[in-house]
């Protein structure tokens, strides 16, 4: 599970995963990674780094997990390389 401290920083000894982008869905805001170890993670738009950045499917990208109720969730999203 992973962990911010008091400045939303993550935990140092946390790993970044990476994974490819399976589904995102702009309008309502969310989507799936399909993780290259593991159950694939959803995410919402807010959980991308990079403001204005819309991932496609086919998107290489990297990230930070969180279990919540829903599942794991991917967070600090950042594109890596584009299927395009």
């Amino acid at each position: 599970m992973s962990l911010l401290n008091s400045f939303g920083k993550t935990n140092s000894d946390e790993i970044r995963e990476r994974g490819t982008v399976n589904a995102f869905n702009s309008f309502k805001g969310w989507g799936f990674i399909r993780r290259e170890k593991g159950k694939d993670v959803y995410f919402y738009y807010s959980d991308i780094d990079n403001e204005g950045l819309d991932l496609l499917i086919g998107d290489v990208v990297e990230f930070f997990v969180k279990e919540e109720a829903k599942g794991p969730r991917a967070y600090s999203i950042s594109r890596i390389a584009s299927k395009s």
